[in-house]
């Protein structure tokens, strides 16, 4: 069983998968109290599936970019899960969780691209692009960019989509996905699932928080 952990917005989440498939997932979106709502989302998580700790195999965490303090809980948590159960983790990038995500919006849209977007404060919004369809492929590192800077990227070819796209002027809102301004905990874990399967996994002592400013 893999849980997959997400604490670098303002949702809080926890989601639990059995293979691709998801068990359960739990949320609280309540900025500034992960540090209170963490262990009890995912004490109740367990409780939902009638599962206990020892049933994990993989710990998936978000890395960020996002909250500094988020980040850093959501980490802090993993990584001592990981230790106590003797199970390796599995470092899920924000920006590419969000992209992996939109992968049927984009088909069905017909897009092969999307931007991820996230608020970052006086640096303007977290970004990078992607490549979702025929397959997934980063174009683009993540960076800070400035709002203003975003036409640029966008065309016809292009999905914006996460918590970043309420920056996005209106007239650009055909290349919007509107539904996307909160990163799930479900969404770590598909993405992590993805990587799993290509040998993308650490020890706790390995993994590193993706920190831009």
């Amino acid at each position: 069983m893999l849980a997959a952990i997400e604490t670098t917005g303002d949702t809080c989440g926890i989601a639990l998968f059995e293979g691709d498939q998801l068990l359960a997932e739990l949320h609280v979106a309540l900025p500034r109290a992960h540090d209170r709502l963490l262990a009890t989302l995912f004490q109740q998580s367990l409780d939902v599936v009638g599962k206990p700790a020892s049933h994990l195999s993989a710990i998936a965490v978000s890395t960020g970019p996002g909250s500094y303090t988020g980040i850093r809980i959501g980490v802090s948590f993993a990584i001592g899960l990981a230790l106590g159960m003797g199970v390796p983790m599995i470092p899920v990038p924000t920006l590419d969780a969000l992209a992996y995500s939109l992968r049927a919006l984009a088909k069905a849209s017909r897009r092969s691209r999307v931007l991820s977007v996230i608020p970052a404060g006086r640096l303007g919004l977290y970004a990078s692009l992607f490549q979702v369809l025929p397959e997934f492929l980063r174009l683009t590192d993540a960076g800070a960019i400035q709002p203003e800077h975003l036409p640029a990227l966008l065309d016809e070819n292009v999905l914006a989509a996460g918590p970043g796209i309420l920056q996005i002027k209106s007239q650009y809102s055909d290349c919007i996905a509107y539904g996307t301004t909160q990163l799930t905990a479900r969404a770590i874990g598909e993405h992590a699932i993805f990587l799993q399967n290509l040998g993308l996994t650490c020890s706790p002592e390995q993994i590193e928080p993706l920190y831009i400013g």
